[in-house]
């Protein structure tokens, strides 16, 4: 699972989401230090450091979404997977920041990862009809999951719609490329499914293109060296 990031919320407020003037309470420099900190320990799988310093902002401020957030999203690595410990975490961030979209996509992808994708649809369908000003990249994310679940479902054709009624190859976000890449990889041809994530790659580069990548990881479509065991410590002389 890739944590949907919500520090740009540390930063510019809920308006760069929502459209809106709303902004979350302030947060002090010391937790949001914290909170980067584990952030960039999570990224190198250095998940034990990263929730001392996730135990240490909550210690400081218990009221942070953002904290719980992340520490979810540490116990849903894959080679963690705990699920019973991550859902409260999740549900937490939701309940401090209830205005706040992305702690429940983040809730919605809990659901993707553990393959209860009926659940999964019709969260995110609600969040969608909830946040009509949902910004663009947000929605579609939102969108292109949607996809995947119908797809996972056996619903091409509801799938298929989707498609067609939000996205384009003009869009300024790589999810019709994804979209494509999905039926492609669902009906069993994953070198045309390889095929559209090049054009995607090629056309927004990689960091814009990960997080839509990194759903076909959770779906085995692709390779990802995380699923694999952690390598062994040297042995000592």
């Amino acid at each position: 699972m890739r944590l949907i990031q919500t520090f740009i919320f540390l930063i510019f407020g809920a308006s760069a989401v929502l459209g809106q003037a709303e902004k979350p309470a302030p947060i002090s420099d010391e937790v949001k230090k914290l909170l980067l900190e584990a952030w960039g320990l999570r990224k190198k799988n250095r998940y034990t450091d990263a929730l001392e310093k996730l135990d240490a902002a909550e210690k400081l401020n218990p009221n942070v979404a953002d904290i719980y957030a992340l520490r979810g999203d540490i116990y849903l690595a894959p080679r963690r997977r705990d699920f019973d410990l991550a859902l409260p975490q999740f549900e937490k961030a939701a309940q401090l920041q209830p205005d706040n979209p992305l702690f429940k996509l983040n809730l919605t992808e809990y659901y993707f990862v553990k393959q209860e994708y009926d659940t999964a649809l019709k969260a995110l369908t609600k969040l969608i009809t909830d946040y009509p000003k949902l910004r663009m990249d947000a929605r579609h994310m939102a969108q292109y999951k949607r996809v995947l679940c119908e797809l996972k479902l056996g619903r091409r054709s509801a799938a298929d719609e989707i498609i067609a009624e939000n996205f384009t190859f003009m869009d300024d976000t790589p999810a019709y490329y994804f979209c494509k890449a999905a039926i492609s990889f669902e009906s069993g041809n994953p070198n045309k499914g390889n095929e559209w994530i090049k054009r995607a790659v090629a056309a927004f580069k990689f960091p814009a293109c990960e997080p839509y990548y990194d759903a076909f990881k959770e779906l085995r479509w692709v390779p990802d060296l995380d699923f694999a065991p952690a390598p062994s410590p040297p042995k000592k002389p």
